[in-house]
């Protein structure tokens, strides 16, 4: 035996004989169209990729910030900087002598 789907009943179904123009609900202002209006307002809208690009800040350049940050404009960096530019000139020394000897 198949189950019976349950059914709406019409006893709490309220009939308007005339419903209430649009503007006469816009001008509520608990009706779902006030409502959707209001949100569709309030909604944030997103800048378009030039609008973007007219409002960002200019990017400072490294060396601006290193002065700023009170390095008085030195790029040189920590131990570890100095480590690193001392293993890529004994790199550069070995690379040439062996381009020396290779020549030869």
């Amino acid at each position: 035996m198949t189950r019976l789907k349950k059914q709406r009943r019409m006893a709490n179904k309220i009939v308007l004989d005339k419903t209430p123009k649009k503007q006469e609900r816009l001008a509520d202002p608990d009706s779902y169209e006030s409502r959707k209006q209001r949100a569709m307002a309030k909604k944030k809208k997103h800048q378009s990729v030039e609008q973007k690009r007219i409002n960002a800040k200019a990017t400072k350049s490294a060396i601006e910030r290193d002065t700023e940050a009170g390095r008085r404009g030195e790029r040189q960096g920590g131990r570890l900087a100095e480590k690193i530019r001392n293993l890529n000139a004994q790199k550069r020394d070995e690379d040439q002598t062996n381009s020396d000897d290779s020549a030869e």
